[in-house]
């Protein structure tokens, strides 16, 4: 099957329908009519020779076939982009689009700071287009082993082998509860590692237990698949657990959370940014890395150094 300029735009408005479990979140997210929409998706069917999803009254979903053809055209419309990348590369421009993974909530983070990146790499590359993927670390390890996301930026995980690892950023977490735990209105100062233990903790799988290190015997109660899942359960006043400082904050400030031995139990997460080994990364890869790392230098030195405010301010 040769594949047409038709073709590749008929595999985009699929990938749309099975990211967005059917033709409506695709109509909007692609503003198209749901005629043009449809149009496509039985184009690509009579170009296959198959049904690729069905849609009706029980709801959506994709055929076993079609199942398949979602998980090529996904690596070959990202094949395509790299193409894009790589022709840039060669006219020393950045051209073609970026596939950054990132994790839940890293907006609210405001050392990090990765909306002032992501604006000040679009000012100096106008011409590159950016698509962002947010998921757990393990599913975005996954999706960039397997070339869907080309740039991932998530806490250190165990590394896998032919990945790249580079260690950019440490975010501070510390140990909370709520208001309505039994620990809540207890004096912090006075309170002991052994009392700690006694109540169950909320823990992300992929953080390898790092979470407990401080408090061995520790039982564990719940598991979260993310940030934003940990700050629920640890609310709800049954379970104790780990979060980063500047996401506790906004609880911390309505009175709804409370740090535990603060200052004695935090736990440092380094951050990495993480891409496919045996490469040198794109061009358009390159460009995003530096301006997250000059970003990264300039609040930690504006963070230390008063002077360094003034200069940039001057």
């Amino acid at each position: 099957m040769k594949l047409s300029a038709a073709d590749l735009k008929s595999l985009s408005v699929f990938l749309a329908v099975a990211e967005h479990r059917g033709f409506a979140g695709a109509q909007t997210a692609l503003h198209m009519s749901q005629s043009a929409v449809s149009f496509h998706i039985r184009a690509l069917e009579e170009r296959v020779g198959f049904t690729v999803c069905r849609r009706g009254r029980q709801g959506f979903e994709l055929t076993d076939r079609g199942a398949i053809v979602h998980e090529r055209a996904k690596a070959l419309l990202a094949s395509v982009d790299d193409f894009d990348s790589e022709m840039s590369e060669l006219r020393s421009s950045v051209y073609g689009t970026l596939r950054l993974g990132v994790v839940d909530n890293t907006i609210m983070d405001v050392d990090l700071d990765l909306q002032g990146v992501i604006g000040e790499f679009l000012r100096k590359n106008p011409r590159a287009r950016l698509n962002i993927t947010v998921g757990s670390p393990d599913r975005l390890i996954g999706e960039i082993a397997n070339g869907e996301v080309q740039l991932g930026i998530l806490p250190e995980t165990a590394q896998m082998e032919g990945l790249q690892h580079r260690q950019v950023y440490t975010e501070m977490h510390g140990v909370y509860c709520a208001t309505s735990h039994p620990l809540f209105e207890r004096d912090t100062h006075g309170l002991s590692i052994e009392e700690i233990i006694e109540h169950p903790f909320v823990v992300r799988p992929y953080a390898n237990l790092q979470e407990l290190k401080s408090f061995p015997g520790a039982r564990v109660g719940a598991h979260a698949s993310n940030m934003e899942a940990q700050a629920l359960l640890i609310l709800s006043g049954h379970f104790i657990g780990n979060l980063p400082h500047y996401y506790a904050n906004h609880w911390i400030e309505r009175g709804e959370l409370k740090a535990l031995l603060p200052g004695q139990v935090e736990i440092a997460s380094p951050f990495c940014v993480v891409t496919r080994a045996g490469r040198r990364p794109s061009l358009i890869v390159r460009n995003f890395i530096q301006e997250l790392v000059a970003r990264l230098w300039q609040q930690s030195h504006l963070a230390t150094d008063p002077l360094a405010a003034d200069e940039l301010v001057s």
